[in-house]
């Protein structure tokens, strides 16, 4: 029996001065906005819908900065971080999403010790040149 796929889709979203990005708190950890792709929608706009529903902010998906993988016996993740801009509004947790309790910039430094999971951490992500990302539907 194979492990089911699962696409989850995070945003890098930094502030004006680039010096701060957006992270959420979920359980017992913090990490970029993100989660789980719905049936019939692509990586950038289940990125751009978790970030809204999980940190408030309304976001544009751009070019791809960094994929993942984590693979056990019952679940294959494919992690796929976007790089973001923000468009409008206040990162705030709220009831849209149960998993969320808070949302917050954070220094670059602060998101790399909270997220130690990123090579050469989130600054590394920023300046890194991305991949392009396109999606069709038949």
């Amino acid at each position: 029996m194979s492990a089911e796929r699962v696409d989850v889709a995070y945003t890098l979203v930094s502030d004006a001065t680039g010096g701060r990005v957006l992270l959420v708190r979920n359980e017992d950890s913090w990490s970029l906005p993100g989660g789980r792709r719905e049936g019939g929608e692509t990586l950038a706009e289940a990125a751009v819908r978790e970030t809204k529903e999980e940190a408030g902010v309304v976001v544009e998906a751009g070019s791809v900065v960094h994929v993942s993988e984590r693979i056990d016996a019952a679940v294959h993740d494919v992690f796929t971080v976007f790089r973001a801009e923000f468009l409008s509004g206040e990162p705030m947790a709220d009831e849209h999403d149960e998993d969320v309790s808070e949302a917050a910039w954070v220094t670059v430094e602060g998101a790399s010790a909270l997220m130690p999971w990123y090579p050469g951490g989130v600054a590394a992500l920023l300046v890194a040149a991305g991949a392009d990302y396109s999606a069709s539907r038949q």
